[in-house]
């Protein structure tokens, strides 16, 4: 056997045209002596006559063919397997992939090289799709990146303005109620200065209204804004009655305060008695230093927990991005003073009081620190952020307790206020990316709905789970069914178990 002709037949007389992988024979040089039909199918040859043309001609890559040639020889020397290799292939302007090897033929063992026989599979969809997928995914690290600069960027910015939010807190409230101090810093006591300085303000135009005689108040302002000042004065007392909605009765105060101090600049000079005037102009606008203090401290609530929320946000996206971290035994003690560290700004912003009851200093569970840090942040975060003001003498509270129960050290962060309703928790879907409770979006609370999503992956992942429970905090009488039934309290708890570890 020492011709193409022959070496067809061969091909032939083994029945290899038909076979789905292309088989072919090429010269020393390259030369193609021999191919089946799925062969030509690939190499874009005539489907019959001899083949024409050189294996070196079609490789992109002109290396690649003596790196082929180089592999077989070695594994003939050494009587070892023949490893496939992925070939670029150019065929007329098409870019063609294939998986190939090539092995030497001689017409007996240790005789003169014939060639080579070369087995190739056309993988050209499969290594494509490869491509887009390992270009995507190149695509989705960069934009996860991008993502996770951008929410630094934004982090840095709140740390800026929750700065600057301090400093005019400072320049608004009186030296006897630091707004932010860690004693004064609950909105009782901003309330009591509202509610003082408006109930003062309504004495003062009281006064003002009644100062001096009719002809010469007439002549300090005009009869419609003396009706002005004196509508303001039922309003000031009773603030709280004619303005039910919580939400609206600072805004109020604040453009009645500005319509009075802005009627009282009006008053004409050395027409009435000074006091009366300067009083009402006063206090009118210390109730607006007041009202705009609690507003610069709901807005400092606001971006801490916006602060917050970001920071986690990132911490989840990012952490497919990071190198995987080393696991070991922790404190549960420690986990939980590291998460209160992190939310105490943003529980004294809201008002909202952290009770750790239990304490059990040799609980330890195996893991990772910042997973786990991360879990139990977000579960006393969201906590924190739904629970309700019981009235104005008692603050909000977040009960976190701390024990071992069944070889399982539990992590219970117990709150009282929005509810979760029992359909949510059965049918898991708290637990959804992006979703967010049916209750859980009154009074403008923020979220991102991936909370207790990640958290119970960082239990599932580190051999725990996630148990949650949402039940009325008292007795009604109203169904579930009833309107009214979920927009009473709700006591809800939320408990991160992970095993002991010994």
């Amino acid at each position: 056997m020492s011709g193409a002709d022959s070496i067809q037949d061969v091909l032939e007389r083994v029945d290899l045209t038909q076979l789905p992988v292309g088989v072919y024979v090429i010269a020393e040089d390259g030369r193609f002596l021999a191919c089946n039909a799925s062969a030509r199918v690939v190499l874009g040859l005539p489907s019959e006559g001899p083949p024409s043309g050189s294996i070196t001609e079609l490789h992109v890559d002109l290396d690649r063919h003596a790196e082929l040639v180089k592999a077989a020889q070695q594994a003939e020397r050494e009587g070892s397997g023949f490893e496939r290799a992925v070939v670029h292939l150019r065929i007329d302007t098409r870019d063609v992939f294939v998986e190939d090897c090539l092995y030497p033929l001689r017409a007996q063992p240790g005789g003169e090289l014939i060639g080579y026989v070369g087995c190739m599979i056309d993988i050209t969809e499969d290594h494509q799709a490869t491509e887009r997928n390992l270009a995507l995914q190149d695509k989705v690290e960069e934009l996860t990146l991008d993502i996770g600069r951008i929410l630094h960027a934004n982090t840095s910015t709140l740390l800026m303005v929750n700065q600057t939010l301090v400093a005019v807190a400072g320049a608004l409230a009186p030296p006897e109620l630091d707004c932010n101090s860690v004693e004064a810093s609950d909105p009782q006591r901003i309330e009591i200065w509202i509610e003082h300085t408006a109930a003062a303000l309504g004495q003062a135009l009281e006064r003002l209204v009644t100062a001096g005689e009719p002809e010469r108040r007439l002549q300090a302002l005009p009869e419609h804004a003396w009706k002005q000042l004196s509508n303001q004065i039922a309003l000031l007392r009773e603030y709280r009655e004619r303005i039910p909605i919580e939400e609206l009765r600072n805004p109020t105060l604040r453009i009645s305060a500005a319509a009075v101090a802005s009627l009282c600049h009006g008053i004409a000079p050395h027409v009435l008695p000074r006091e009366p005037v300067r009083d009402a102009t006063r206090l009118a606008m210390e109730l607006q230093r007041a009202v705009c203090c609690a507003d610069v401290r709901t807005t400092r609530a606001a971006v801490i927990q916006m602060d917050f929320t970001l920071r986690a946000l990132r911490d989840f996206i990012t952490a497919e991005m990071r190198p995987r971290e080393h696991r070991e035994r922790l404190r549960v003690p420690m986990l939980i003073q590291e998460a209160i560290a992190q939310l105490a700004e943003f529980a004294r912003s809201s008002n909202v009081d952290l009770v750790w009851r239990e304490r059990p200093h040799d609980l330890l569970v195996f893991g990772s620190e910042r997973d786990l840090l991360r879990a139990l942040a977000n579960l006393l975060h969201n906590a924190i952020k739904y629970s309700w003001r019981r009235d104005r003498g008692k603050p909000p509270w977040v009960s976190i307790r701390t024990e071992e129960r069944a070889g399982m050290a539990c992590m219970e962060f117990e709150s009282w206020g929005v509810p979760i309703t029992h359909d949510e928790i059965e049918r898991g879907l708290i637990y959804q990316m992006g979703y967010r409770g049916k209750w859980s979006t009154d009074r403008g609370r923020l979220g991102t709905g991936i909370g207790l999503t990640d958290a119970l992956r960082v239990a599932t992942a580190h051999g725990g789970d996630l148990l949650v429970d949402s039940q009325p905090a008292q007795v009604s009488g109203l169904r579930p069914e009833d309107d009214a039934y979920y927009r009473n309290p709700f006591l809800t708890r939320v408990t991160l178990r992970l095993p002991v570890c010994e």
